[in-house]
């Protein structure tokens, strides 16, 4: 059996997490986002936004109204099946994210040691 080469760059986090994402055409939804890296993540959505579609994702940590912003564009489109612990086919369709870049939360307080 041939062993296929690894493209990721970045090491991933398999974690599910819900994040807010903002567009000029669909204002904010929330979405499940998973399998995050350094560079993006995929975010399941069941009918994804068109390619090259700039977001900014917003990552809300339960009970801190603290949050993570980031600007981000739709890489890659996914369909993805599998078979359920009863043997069901499923499947599940999302999108692939690129960090174009980080930004501060909008009316978030600026931390005191980037004041000076």
């Amino acid at each position: 059996m041939t062993a296929i080469a690894e493209r990721r760059s970045a090491a991933r986090i398999d974690k599910v997490f819900r994040v807010l994402i903002s567009t000029e055409d669909l204002g904010d939804q929330w979405y499940v986002a998973r399998n995050i890296s350094t560079s993006g993540m995929f975010v399941e959505m069941s009918d994804p936004l068109p390619l090259r579609t700039k977001v900014i994702i917003r990552f809300q940590f339960p009970g801190d109204e603290a949050a993570i912003c980031a600007i981000a564009r739709i890489q890659n489109h996914y369909y993805l099946q599998y078979a359920a612990d009863c043997g069901d086919l499923r499947a599940l369709s999302g999108v692939g994210l690129r960090f174009l870049r980080f930004i501060p939360e909008i009316g978030a307080p600026v931390p005191a040691e980037r004041l000076n």
